[in-house]
């Protein structure tokens, strides 16, 4: 087995894990756990069910280790594994619906921050969560997908069954969206600081 560092980017962990090394399994496992588990909460509140469904997938890619491709994103993979897993677990009990939330993501702040200025910041990310929340829910997880997990137009066209260009008018009427509960013209740039502070 190889030794790995968090400097080890994931196509190479993959392409060992293909190869039956337990500790680059151990690692993506590690890396990527949070965030699907975040993902699964914009499906179901129910956690029990996410960790399940999220074991089950662990689990597949392990004992099916050498059957699984190559891929160039791993984290793109491990998404669209995970959505389809979990759609296919919430149907039979009829949880197919995205919640009308986002989740409460909490940023860090440094101990020389002013108390003032610590306040400021909280109230601003709450009125922005606030304001995210009240989109269509399809127009949530493709900012969630875009902003939040950096995935790209075409891979969220392909994770979502539908074109890049789609993906792009979604994007656009979500923005515009949100500029117009937001009519600050400072939003574009709250709104990347609030996105850069969540992951």
């Amino acid at each position: 087995m190889a030794n790995f560092s968090d400097n080890t980017d994931d196509v190479t962990l993959w392409n060992y894990l293909r190869n039956g090394d337990e500790i680059a399994y151990s690692e993506l496992a590690r890396r990527h756990y949070r965030t699907l588990i975040q993902y699964g909460l914009r499906f179901t509140p129910n956690m029990q069910l996410i960790e399940d469904t999220l074991q089950d997938l662990l689990v597949h890619l392990w004992l099916h280790r050498e059957s699984i491709n190559e891929t160039p994103s791993v984290k793109f993979y491990l998404i669209k594994s995970f959505r389809h897993r979990i759609l296919k677990t919430l149907k039979p009990i009829n949880e197919v619906e995205l919640t009308d939330y986002l989740i409460d993501l909490h940023s860090e702040f440094s101990c020389e921050e002013s108390m003032i200025q610590v306040e400021s910041d909280l109230a601003m990310k709450k009125q922005i969560k606030t304001i995210l929340e009240r989109l269509p829910s399809r127009q949530q997880e493709v900012i969630y997908l875009r902003y939040f997990q950096n995935l790209k137009p075409e891979e969220i066209a392909n994770l979502l069954s539908i074109n890049a260009q789609s993906v792009s008018n979604i994007i656009q009427r979500a923005l515009s969206n949100l500029r117009n509960l937001w009519p600050q013209s400072s939003f574009s740039l709250l709104f990347y600081a609030f996105c850069q502070t969540l992951y």
